[in-house]
């Protein structure tokens, strides 16, 4: 079957060898309908420095959806035609290895529920392969897996109605930061950005601030919009230059939350520049069973339009459109990116 291939080099290629899953008792066969690109990790991985993963050649890609077509024999939860979250290869033999494997022509996800019904212990980091209700688009259902891990990061942060919010970075990430904590009633969002079509998607989603901070200062239209300190600003960049800025927003005690990956070792963060008490928390890495709680309010703001995934994901190409897709990614000419096999 093929299969989206990472190199460690900076070069992908789709491969077209690579072994098809094989079916155990706890595990379903899925036929993938479309695959996200990670703004994020996918690009780090492409480039060869996502720190712990150095593995390759590897079959990339973790924001997968796609049609069971096949179940073991102990698979209660999972049936033919379900539309499912995260399948991939967790499980590969050179020459290949597996970055997850979600861009594959096949993939598996396991019964969990079922292997814990019958007392067995089970992945934590597979719990997250859920099941999306009939009525949401099989393609736009990609984003869900960003919706639900952003979801997660902000209860992990303690971010709650009434919190006053900046949010440094106008990617999928931070829009759908902005679209959250609109939803749970926080008392002030600010987003900062560098693209003007992405600050006004911020406005839309409910942000009483969107600066773009290449032509105004973000820290002091902040100041003079916001009398009173920040309970929160996000990196979701993850910049040395960000927490330092928000060193200079937060209140006593206040929180900066890292949700980008990336911050660089040789640049400084001015430590003196804000309150004696604050905290710095990362949530640079997804918690499986967070998003697994997250999994079925996410699903029911998409349900009830309070959140459309067509507002992230602005490309739909084929697999074969690869190279198109990263490129539309890499230049920020494209939000969320999905590539798609044929269904």
């Amino acid at each position: 079957m093929k299969g989206l291939v990472v190199n460690g080099d900076g070069t992908l290629r789709l491969a077209q060898d690579i072994p098809m899953p094989e079916l155990g008792d706890y595990m379903a066969i899925v036929k993938t309908v479309a695959c996200g690109i990670c703004n994020g990790t996918d690009l780090k991985l492409v480039e060869g420095h996502l720190n712990h993963y150095h593995t390759f050649p590897a079959v990339l890609g973790h924001e997968s959806t796609g049609r069971v077509v096949e179940c073991g024999k102990r698979v209660r939860h999972f049936r033919p035609g379900d539309l499912v979250l995260r399948s991939g290869l967790e499980d590969m033999a050179p020459p290949y290895y597996s970055l997850w494997g979600s861009f594959a022509e096949y993939g598996r996800v396991v019964d969990c529920k079922a292997m814990e019904e019958d007392g067995l212990s089970v992945d934590p980091g597979l719990i997250t392969q859920q099941i999306v209700p009939e009525g949401i688009d099989a393609v736009d259902a990609v984003m869900l897996i960003t919706l639900k891990e952003i979801r997660a990061a902000l209860n992990r942060l303690g971010v709650s109605g009434g919190a006053r919010v900046a949010i440094s970075g106008c990617g999928p990430v931070g829009l759908a930061m902005v679209r959250f904590c609109k939803l749970m009633g926080a008392s002030f969002i600010a987003l900062s950005g560098h693209h003007d079509h992405r600050i006004e998607v911020a406005r839309r989603m409910g942000a009483d601030l969107a600066v773009n901070s290449k032509k105004e200062n973000f820290a002091q239209t902040v100041k003079a919009r916001c009398p009173k300190m920040l309970d929160f600003y996000i990196d979701a960049v993850g910049r040395c230059e960000i927490v330092s800025e928000a060193l200079t927003l937060i209140q006593d005690n206040g929180t900066i939350g890292v949700y980008g990956i990336g911050l660089e070792e040789e640049k400084g963060i001015r430590w003196n520049a804000g309150p004696y008490n604050w905290k710095l928390h990362s949530v640079q890495w997804p918690v499986p069973q967070k998003e697994y709680e997250v999994h079925d309010e996410v699903v029911e703001y998409v349900r009830n339009e309070e959140i459309d995934l067509k507002d992230f994901v602005t490309h739909r190409l084929t697999i074969e459109e690869y190279e198109e897709g990263f490129s539309l990614v890499r230049n920020r000419q494209g939000l969320k990116v999905a590539l798609c096999f044929e269904e």
